[in-house]
């Protein structure tokens, strides 16, 4: 009986991976038209982390960032500043710290994000901020950083990863967190709802981001801390994604994110509609090991998420992390995430930001179909005329995608040398391909994807 159990199973899974191959192998055909655009309220904010507000040897240079920047073409840059520095013992009033940092503000010509945040040793109960003492002192600090930078018009963010501080009794913490243990949720609801209206007093017209949330198993930590009131007073939730060391080397992807981000808004938006989210960090590192992401697929990665999010209109900002790398060693992980090389030079990500939000910013409506679950592509149209960008995840797994109407379209990679050339039957890959499309009121695309091997 157990020999023919086990036979019946084998069968059933065998037949279940047959159909799902056949599903994923058979040809779907999409009418796109411009009645089905949607066009977003407010843009897509896309920035940039950068590191002027703490220590360290980042080699992070002015007017070079200032001159990245503004070559990608973003809207902002992240950023901390920190308590301590903020009140460095015997600052002149007025002349605020850090002061590599504000400098930088004044030259950057963009939209800061700017993290209030760490803790403060010379501050009672301050580091971390626990007690009512310690989070007045916090929110007055909170409320003083928001008054000396509202003239950059910043958007703000109330601390950073909180649950995963290192300082804070690792290892990683899984849940919401118990009250001796001080990444709990509660800790950083208390704490938030004192230093946002502290900043708003202030700063009455500016975004305040609540979050900030780091590594979070199945959201249990992010909706704990939403259910204790923390993004109740705030603009939105903020939170971080990343997934280069996932185990599973095929979940390092924008698709893995892209589904766990959508999970996430399920949660959230279960009693209402869709709640605004903010992405402040997400990258992927190009170090050679422990954990390996080729500089190609980061750019990809990074792409696809920009072109994603631009057509998800509860996605209100995405912060790559971060614009170059902290160090030369190619081994160390932490120093390797940047979209140019220590010195500046560009890695493919740098392009792949830059057309992304080419596309992004010519863009006023948006249409993304996702007719397999490894395949996506996005209907843009706008000043920059009207787009169709097709993409597949990962190695492997190439797609087909075949415009109805050829005459006056062109196809490109978002990135590389490679000319436009006719779009007709065109093979999709990590890659985005950008077909062109002439003016008109429907296309319609026939795609293919192949098995999982």
């Amino acid at each position: 009986m157990r020999t023919l159990l086990v036979a019946a199973l084998a069968l059933s899974a065998c037949a279940l991976a047959m159909s799902e191959a056949q599903s994923e192998d058979a040809e779907k055909t999409i009418v796109f038209d411009t009645g089905s655009l949607v066009a977003r309220a407010e843009p897509l904010v896309i920035g940039v982390g950068v590191h002027f507000g703490i220590g360290g040897d980042f080699n992070y240079v002015a007017d070079k960032t200032a001159e990245r920047l503004k070559e990608l073409g973003v809207d902002s840059y992240r950023d901390d500043l920190a308590w301590p520095a903020f009140e460095q013992p015997g600052s002149v009033k007025g002349a605020y710290q850090p002061r590599q940092l504000f400098d930088f503000m004044a030259v950057a010509g963009l939209r800061p994000l700017l993290i209030l945040g760490h803790g403060n040793e010379r501050v009672k109960d301050g580091n971390p901020p626990l007690t009512e003492e310690g989070r007045r002192a916090f929110a007055d600090f909170a409320a003083r950083a928001a008054s000396a930078t509202r003239h950059f018009d910043p958007i703000y963010e109330i601390w950073n990863e909180w649950n995963v501080q290192a300082g804070f009794n690792p290892p990683w913490l899984i849940g919401a967190g118990v009250p001796s243990d001080k990444r709990a949720a509660a800790h950083y609801a208390a704490l938030a709802n004192v230093a946002v209206p502290a900043v708003r007093k202030v700063a009455p017209d500016q975004t305040v981001l609540s979050g900030a949330v780091g590594a979070d198993q199945d959201w249990q930590w992010t909706k704990a801390i939403v259910d204790d009131g923390a993004v109740r007073k705030a603009s939105a939730l903020s939170v971080h994604l990343y997934n280069h060391c996932d185990p599973d080397e095929t979940k390092r992807t924008a698709t893995e994110m892209i589904d766990r981000l959508s999970r996430l808004q399920d949660r959230l938006s279960k009693d209402g509609g869709p709640k605004p989210v903010y992405v402040t960090e997400f990258g992927w590192p190009t170090a050679r090991k422990p954990c390996v992401i080729s500089q190609q697929a980061a750019a990809d990665n990074i792409s696809q998420f920009l072109l994603w999010s631009a057509a998800t209109p509860w996605m209100k900002g995405a912060w790559v992390y971060q614009l170059k790398d902290q160090g030369r060693d190619p081994d160390e992980m932490e120093f390797n995430f940047g979209l140019y090389d220590y010195d500046y030079a560009p890695k493919p990500a740098a392009c792949a930001v830059r057309e992304a939000t080419r596309l992004v910013k010519g863009g006023k409506a948006f249409r993304l179909e996702r007719p397999f679950p490894d395949m996506f592509v996005l209907h843009i149209a706008g000043e920059g005329g009207q787009h169709l960008v097709a993409w597949t995840t990962g190695a492997g797994k190439p797609g087909t995608l075949t415009l109805g109407k050829t005459e006056g379209a062109s196809a490109r990679p978002l990135c590389g040398s490679e000319a436009p050339r006719n779009a007709g039957a065109l093979t999709l890959g990590p890659e985005p391909v950008v077909i062109d499309l002439p003016a008109a009121e429907t296309t319609d695309v026939t795609v293919g994807m192949a098995g999982r091997p």
